[in-house]
């Protein structure tokens, strides 16, 4: 199937109806995080900032088209358009869609630091953060400053301008590198729920819940290739208006396989109802051994108000937790399970994961009343 003869009503349709899809989860996220979880954090923001430059770009995007972004050349003469403003708005669109990458890796980032403890796995995950943001940065302030003076860039009748580098090879190397920023979120996650103590089929569902973002590696990796239109001389604004569609669908797929895992207590809630709360009378009290003990070393019933819900089938998948809140997110539930160590109930959990049991032999004497 050959490309169309004019991308302006695909770029216009596609991108806004990803942009209101988009904004439903991430409504759905910050309702959870407030009203269910209690707990907005960094990655929540960072998440919302990405929307805005997600609402940015396609408004750029939206803007150019009117001036012939997504028609050929000769069509774009023919209409009377302003091919110059065109280039324009594309490049504007494109500098706040990378930005956009930035606020997206790290705002997963941000969340899978809710439920790593290993020094590596916080190292590599700040690692993403810190270099994606950087070389995003860098890759911004190239694109408007590869021609001298700047607007040469998109109006090249200017007298005496040029463009002394080549942005295309930077683009490429910018989409590789968030192409495998996002398989590395993607994967990391696998590392660290396989090595938890439940069971096989519960570490498989949360792990792929959270590696969803490799879909929107997947889409990085087809906008990298697409990347190559930004050298296209004759067509520019239609040749790389399959790179504009990419751009937004890695930016629409990144929100959304970000958004899912933090969604768990919304759909508890609403599958189990009220018996989704923790403060529901069939919830179980999860003791805390770490504060006021009984002479037996276990602690009281009424010493801790932290309760624990298994619901149906008493699986971890439909857990919430009271922490200071009616309930918490599951990065709770695995970030205690991931503990390096943990003492209570006789068991204790050391550095590498492993459960060691001590066995209490209680010896007890009975008086003999004929003596």
């Amino acid at each position: 199937m050959g490309k169309p003869a004019d991308f302006a009503n695909i770029l216009n349709g596609v991108m806004w109806f990803q942009v209101a899809f988009a904004s439903v989860f991430i409504a759905l996220r910050m309702y959870t995080r407030h009203f269910i979880v209690r707990n907005i954090g960094w990655d929540d923001i960072l998440m919302i900032v990405n929307l805005a430059t997600f609402i940015g770009y396609v408004g750029c995007v939206s803007v150019g088209v009117t001036y012939g972004v997504g028609k050929k050349t000769a069509d774009i003469v023919r209409l009377e358009l302003d091919y110059s403003k065109a280039i324009m708005w594309e490049a504007i669109g494109q500098g706040i869609c990378i930005m956009g990458i930035a606020a997206s890796k790290a705002s997963v980032a941000l969340f899978l630091l809710r439920i790593v403890l290993r020094r590596w796995h916080i190292g590599i995950l700040w690692f993403c953060i810190v270099s994606t943001t950087a070389l995003c940065v860098i890759t911004t302030t190239l694109l408007y400053l590869q021609c001298k003076p700047t607007a040469f860039l998109w109006d090249q009748t200017i007298e005496g301008g040029y463009c002394w580098l080549n942005f295309t090879e930077v683009g490429l190397t910018m989409g590789a590198w968030s192409a495998v920023m996002d398989f590395v979120l993607a994967i990391l996650p696998w590392h660290v729920i396989m090595g938890l103590n439940m069971k096989r089929k519960e570490k498989i569902t949360i792990a792929s819940g959270l590696s969803l973002g490799v879909f929107a590696g997947i889409c990085s990796i087809i906008r990298t290739i697409e990347l190559r239109s930004l050298s296209s001389m004759e067509n520019y604004v239609y040749d790389t208006a399959s790179m504009l569609l990419w751009s937004s669908s890695e930016v629409c797929l990144t929100i959304i396989c970000a958004c899912i895992p933090v969604l768990r207590p919304l759909y508890v809630r609403l599958k189990y109802g009220s018996r989704g709360d923790s403060s529901n009378k069939n919830s179980y009290p999860l003791n805390d051994y770490s504060k006021a003990k009984n002479s037996r070393g276990l602690g009281g019933d009424n010493q801790s108000q932290n309760k624990i819900y298994m619901g149906p089938g008493g699986s971890i998948l439909q857990t919430t937790v009271r922490m200071g809140s009616d309930t918490a997110s599951e990065e709770t539930i695995l970030r205690e399970s991931n503990e390096q160590k943990y003492n209570g109930g006789g068991n204790t959990w050391d550095s590498d994961g492993i459960k060691r049991t001590r066995d209490i032999t209680v010896t007890t004497a009975s008086r003999d009343d004929s003596v």
